[in-house]
């Protein structure tokens, strides 16, 4: 009876070890695909994707991705140097298309993706172009690297 005890105690350990040792291994594993983001200074890049310029067709976006791994949506991140491809929602909830349609509320939420190489010390303004030729399409939207700051 005594041997079932000690046993069933050393089977107990024996899980729990296994489990604490199964989270090692995924933190180990998490932290190999740790994302780019840093904190700001000079050896970073500030990426920015509002405000947005409706007289100019240019709006907001919302970056949700790096490099194909999903993030918290944010509107302003600091990233190493690097290539990055970036995904983001569109922010057009409004425009100045006139009597023209403007595009459905899906075509406005669709996440898109762009291709940067940043560098450290410059500010990234990233938007969404309307393209009124696209108004009729299911993606009318461009997203664009805007302008390019040295911060």
């Amino acid at each position: 009876m005594l041997n079932v005890k000690k046993t069933r105690l050393s089977l107990r350990h024996l899980a729990a070890c296994l489990m604490v040792l199964g989270l090692l291994a995924a933190a180990s594993n998490v932290q190999g695909q740790r994302l780019p983001t840093t904190s700001p200074g000079p050896d970073a890049a500030v990426i920015v994707g509002t405000p947005g310029k409706t007289t100019q067709d240019l709006f907001s976006v919302r970056f949700v991705g790096i490099d194909g791994r999903n993030i918290q949506a944010r509107e302003i991140m600091w990233l190493e140097p690097g290539r990055y491809e970036l995904r983001v929602l569109v922010n057009a909830n409004f425009s100045r298309m006139g009597p023209q349609r403007r595009p459905s509320r899906e075509a406005r939420q669709a996440e898109r993706t762009i291709e940067v190489e940043i560098e450290a010390g410059k500010r990234y303004h990233i938007r969404a172009r309307y393209n009124r030729e696209e108004r009729g399409s299911d993606d009318p939207y461009n997203i664009i690297v805007w302008k390019v700051e040295e911060v």
